[in-house]
């Protein structure tokens, strides 16, 4: 009986530690220093407010600032200070900025003509509405893989 217990008690045990270790946050801490600079870091500040927020969803979570330090709140920060919107690009890829390239030059041809095919075999051109569409999917490509 005393062996059940003991290995019971040590599965118990190996359970919770790997719960907790799952449980770990994915994500990073942003939160902004006297100065109003906006900082992102793995750990939260000491002392200061800071807000987590989660890689796998996007979603962010307050957090506790448990020191007697004095806290900034970053909602108070000047607007300028704190970026409105963050985009996680990926790595550059020159293949895919080589083609966005020629495309932006067939698309900018003089009387340029583009046939596309349908799905049912048809094809048709372009029109110039699509066209600078099409330009506009280019440019943004350019900007993600080139610059």
């Amino acid at each position: 009986m005393n062996k059940t217990l003991l290995i019971a008690s040590l599965f118990t045990t190996l359970a919770l530690a790997s719960l907790n270790t799952l449980a770990e946050k994915n994500g990073y801490y942003r939160w902004s220093d006297d100065e109003g600079k906006i900082h992102f870091t793995q750990q939260p500040p000491n002392g200061r407010a800071s807000v987590f927020i989660k890689t796998s969803s996007g979603a962010s979570l307050d957090s506790d600032v448990s020191t007697n330090e004095s806290s900034v709140d970053v909602a108070a920060t000047s607007s300028e200070a704190i970026p409105e919107k963050m985009e996680v690009l990926p790595p550059k890829n020159p293949e895919q900025c080589a083609k966005a390239k020629a495309n932006m030059q067939s698309l900018a041809a003089n009387g340029a003509r583009i046939r596309i095919s349908n799905a049912d075999g048809t094809s048709r051109f372009l029109n110039s509405e699509e066209i600078n569409e099409q330009k506009n999917r280019a440019q943004e490509v350019i900007k993600v893989h080139c610059n």
